[in-house]
């Protein structure tokens, strides 16, 4: 299997060339390669280095189960996905809904286009950037009433009360250029909004390795609170406020579990039960500092 990698000898988020080995990941979606992970030693930032090329990443995510880009439903795991989804949707409308009165949102990697017609049902204007070409396929099907966008780059200048990434900062190559075109896309004092994991959290510790957020080489960056800020506060905004998302530290859970019993096949009744303990512990710790949650929602506001 040939695949373009590239090194980086510079810290992508604040350009430090001293970083520390963080850990040894497998791709258990695709590849079954072994990728490293490196530690800024300024920023915080986890990478992946070396990562594919944007030529060649897409071939990473050719796999019928990738969740956010086929809408599967097969297995139990992507069962309880589909069924938690709908509840989430409307939260993360309400979220936005009170944040801004504007109503014009761009969807920054709308994966099927669930959140945006979450959105454009509900009175939203909403634009969609989605790179996959099969799952952006899956967007129109779901609203007539969504704008579909190839490039953010030809997008009108701040004329968005929001930009949201939900799980999608992480895939983005071009991290800081990305940023700051949102920043320009957003008008005065705009929400920003952004969705990670967070590898400061119990169950990223508990599965080290195994960590199913980790997801090489398809995630190319790995945050932390202090990462996350430092990154986008550099880029032209202010932290306003973080959220715990608290249903990921038990799906994640489960599927690090699957990650780490790979070679025996159909996960065992023990796995279910340790996975749900560990994912409880986790919430249970992020109730007293919402920064070890196992994902985060970061709320950005554009500088005046």
């Amino acid at each position: 299997m040939e695949h373009s990698l590239v090194t980086l000898d510079k810290c992508p988020s604040c350009g430090n060339d001293s970083f520390n080995n963080h850990l040894e990941a497998t791709d258990y979606t695709y590849s079954k390669q072994r990728f490293s992970l490196f530690k800024c030693s300024s920023c915080t930032l986890v990478f992946t280095n070396p990562r594919p090329d944007e030529a060649s990443i897409g071939k990473y995510y050719d796999n019928p189960d990738y969740v956010s880009h086929t809408d599967t439903k097969s297995g139990l795991l992507f069962t309880i996905y589909s069924l938690v989804k709908s509840r989430a949707l409307r939260e993360k409308r309400k979220l936005l809904e009170n944040l801004t009165t504007g109503r014009t949102a761009l969807d920054y990697g709308a994966g099927t286009g669930d959140f945006s017609a979450e959105l454009a049902n509900n009175g939203w204007s909403v634009t969609s950037y989605e790179p996959d070409s099969n799952a952006e396929a899956k967007i129109t099907e779901k609203s007539n009433k969504i704008s579909l966008s190839d490039s953010i780059h030809t997008l009108q200048k701040e004329s968005y009360s929001c930009v949201t990434l939900w799980h999608v900062l992480e895939h983005v190559h071009k991290l800081k250029e990305t940023l700051s075109t949102f920043n320009n896309l957003l008008e005065r004092q705009g929400a920003l909004i952004i969705a990670v994991p967070n590898y400061n959290s119990y169950d990223a510790a508990f599965y080290q390795e195994n960590w199913a957020a980790y997801d090489v080489p398809r995630h190319l960056y790995h945050f932390d609170f202090e990462s996350m800020k430092t990154l986008v506060e550099n880029q032209g905004f202010i932290l306003k406020e973080i959220k715990p998302m608290w249903f990921d530290s038990t799906y994640v859970s489960l599927l690090s579990e699957k990650n780490q019993n790979s070679n025996n096949g159909v996960q065992s009744v023990i796995g279910w039960l340790r996975a749900s303990i560990i994912g409880l512990i986790s919430n249970v710790l992020a109730i007293r500092d919402k920064k070890k949650c196992s994902s985060i929602i970061y709320i950005f506001e554009k500088a005046k």
